[in-house]
């Protein structure tokens, strides 16, 4: 596994910068290895069931994250997030745009090397879902 390390600054949006490494670093098979930082906002899209209308949730910041993982991979991030408030209180879901950096993100992104990461139309659970795959030896995308 190769690693890659960021630091993310103010202003930052945090789905927007997974993206852009992504595409940047050609990643086939990333995950994210580990986070530290903060938000000044949050919007995350809630846990609800197959068929049900998405619902996202707004929150103020500051705010600390304590957890983000996930995949990424040239077909899409699925990625999600816990945040702890001033009160300690935590809350989480799926990462979308619009969680904003505070003071910082620090970033270790992991890159599998023998896979990689499609999503295919998943028609039970209606969503593009994660499917692994031998990493072609031509190096082709």
């Amino acid at each position: 596994m190769q690693a890659h390390a960021f630091r993310l600054t103010p202003g930052t949006d945090l789905k927007e910068a997974l993206e852009r490494i992504t595409d940047a670093h050609a990643l086939r098979a990333g995950c994210v290895l580990t986070c530290v930082g903060s938000l000044s906002q949050a919007r995350l899209r809630m846990p609800g069931a197959a068929g049900e209308e998405d619902l996202f949730t707004t929150f103020a910041g500051p705010m600390e994250i304590v957890s983000l993982v996930g995949t990424l991979g040239p077909d899409g991030l699925h990625v999600h997030i816990s945040l702890s408030g001033r009160d300690g209180v935590c809350v989480g879901g799926h990462l979308v745009r619009g969680c904003i950096v505070h003071t910082t993100a620090e970033l270790v992104i992991g890159e599998l090397p023998q896979v990689e990461f499609r999503r295919v139309q998943d028609e039970e659970t209606g969503y593009l879902e994660l499917s692994v795959q031998p990493r072609p030896s031509d190096g082709a995308p």
